[in-house]
């Protein structure tokens, strides 16, 4: 992407970040959420929400990989991270969550699960490095946004 970016390539990255703000809203009700694993999952209305949103989650999370790939977008961290395996490991949850599996605990959420804290700490290694890329971002061009509101504003 250019450095003046160019209004359509603004909108495909402000349209990433949505993307991002609904992932971290699914994170932010996770960590909301106070179950242990211990915690009978199918007694436990708690530990179901969680799941569920633990998988909206990881499965938000990969759509933003995936945009941020087909966007070429580039930060050194964030790409660092991508070169990760765990990447395949997140895309295959999210085939598990928005493709229909027969089987309640489908392998490829298993797989995510059975890694533990190392996995958990490089999805939210990438999840900070995401917050910040867009922080950034915004501040780096909210002038520029301005000016765009502020015609769209006039036109109508």
């Amino acid at each position: 992407m250019a450095a003046t970016p160019t209004v359509p390539e603004m909108f495909r990255v402000i349209t990433l970040d949505r993307y991002f703000m609904w992932c971290r809203f699914q994170r932010d009700h996770y960590k909301e959420i106070k179950v242990t694993w211990e915690t009978d999952f199918f007694d436990s209305m708690e530990m179901q929400h969680a799941f569920m949103c633990l998988s909206y989650w990881y499965a938000g999370l990969y759509v933003v990989c995936e945009g941020w790939q087909e966007l070429k977008l580039s930060d050194s961290e964030i790409d660092k991270l991508l070169a990760s395996p765990y990447l395949d490991v997140l895309r295959r949850y999210r085939n598990g969550v928005f493709h229909f599996q027969q089987d309640y605990f489908d392998k490829r959420l298993k797989e995510a699960i059975k890694l533990g804290q190392d996995f958990q700490c490089w999805v939210e290694e990438l999840m900070s490095n995401f917050q910040r890329y867009f922080r950034h971002w915004w501040q780096k061009h909210q002038l520029v946004i301005l000016q765009m509101k502020a015609k769209s504003t006039a036109v109508n």
